[in-house]
C-alpha cells in the first residue's frame, strides 16, 4: 500500500470519519511507515486545534431535568396481546419491512454523500495543515532559502526551497506550477554527483500553488547534495529520475 494512496484515508481517520473496516488495514502500513505516522499525528493535531476554535455550548438545565425524569419514570407492565391484534401486527410488520427497505436505500445514498463530504473535509484539512506547518516552519531561527529556477522559458513557475539544519526538516513552496500530464506526477530529488535521492511526489493545487515538506534526517550523516531538482515522473513516482530536471535549485557552497 503506497503512501499517496493512504493519505486521504489518514485524514478521514484523524477526523473520525473512516469506517472501522477501512481503518483496520492501515494499521500495518502505519506500523512500518514513519512518514505516514507523522502525517497522521499532524492531522490529529490540526483536528484538535480546530476543535479548540469552536465554542463549547453548555446544554440547558431543563434538558438535563427532562432526561433524568424520563429515566426514573416506572415502565408499564406488558399486557397480554389480544388475538385480534395479531392481524394488525402482521400488517404493521409488513409495513416495517417495506419502510426498512426504503431507509436502507436512503442510508446507501447518505453513505455516498458522506464519502463525498469526507473527501471535501480531507481536502480542507490538508489546507489547514499546510498553513499550520508553514506558520511553524517560518518561525525557525536558522531557516534558510534557496531559489529554484525553471529550465524552460515556457515554464513560469516560481519555487523556493527552505530548510532548517536544527530541525532537519525542509519544504518547497511555489506558485504558477501547471498540472503535470495525465498519469504523471512531479517528484523532488536531491542530487550529489551521479546520485539522486527522492523526497516524495507532489501535485500543485488547482491554482498552481505548491507546498511539499519532507524529513531531512532520512539522509545519511555527512551526505551533502549539490542541487535540488524537480522532474516529471509516472504517477506514484520512480526509484530514480527518468527525465531531465524541469526546475533546479543550486545547493553548492557560495
Amino acid at each position: 500500500m503506497g503512501c499517496e494512496a493512504v493519505r486521504e484515508a489518514l485524514d478521514l481517520l484523524a477526523l473520525g470519519a473512516l469506517p472501522e473496516e477501512e481503518a483496520r488495514p492501515l494499521e500495518g502500513h502505519l506500523a512500518e511507515c514513519a512518514d505516514c505516522s507523522r502525517y497522521l499525528a499532524g492531522s490529529r493535531e490540526v483536528v484538535a486545534r480546530l476543535g479548540l476554535a469552536v465554542p463549547v455550548l453548555e446544554p440547558p438545565q431543563r434538558l438535563r431535568r427532562r432526561i433524568l425524569t424520563a429515566a426514573q419514570r416506572p415502565g408499564r407492565a406488558g399486557a397480554a396481546l389480544p388475538r385480534l391484534a395479531l392481524g394488525a401486527l402482521a400488517t404493521v410488520t409488513a409495513a416495517a419491512v417495506a419502510l426498512s427497505a426504503f431507509f436502507f436505500v436512503e442510508w446507501r445514498m447518505a453513505q455516498d454523500e458522506r464519502q463525498e463530504l469526507a473527501g471535501q473535509l480531507s481536502d480542507a484539512l490538508a489546507v489547514v495543515r499546510e498553513h499550520y506547518e508553514l506558520m511553524e516552519l517560518f518561525t525557525i531561527p536558522d531557516l534558510a532559502r534557496v531559489p529554484m529556477f525553471p529550465q524552460s522559458p515556457a515554464l513560469s513557475a516560481e519555487l523556493s526551497y527552505y530548510w532548517s539544519t536544527q530541525k532537519r526538516w525542509g519544504f518547497i513552496v511555489g506558485t504558477s506550477l501547471p498540472p503535470p500530464p495525465p498519469g504523471r506526477t512531479y517528484q523532488l530529488w536531491f542530487v550529489a554527483g551521479n546520485e539522486a535521492r527522492g523526497v516524495g511526489t507532489f501535485q500543485p493545487s488547482e491554482g498552481g500553488t505548491v507546498y511539499h515538506s519532507f524529513d531531512l534526517s532520512v539522509f545519511p550523516p555527512g551526505w551533502r547534495p549539490s542541487a535540488i531538482v524537480v522532474t516529471v515522473e509516472p504517477e506514484g513516482g520512480s526509484p530514480a529520475p527518468t527525465g531531465q530536471p524541469i526546475i533546479v535549485g543550486s545547493l553548492a557552497p557560495r
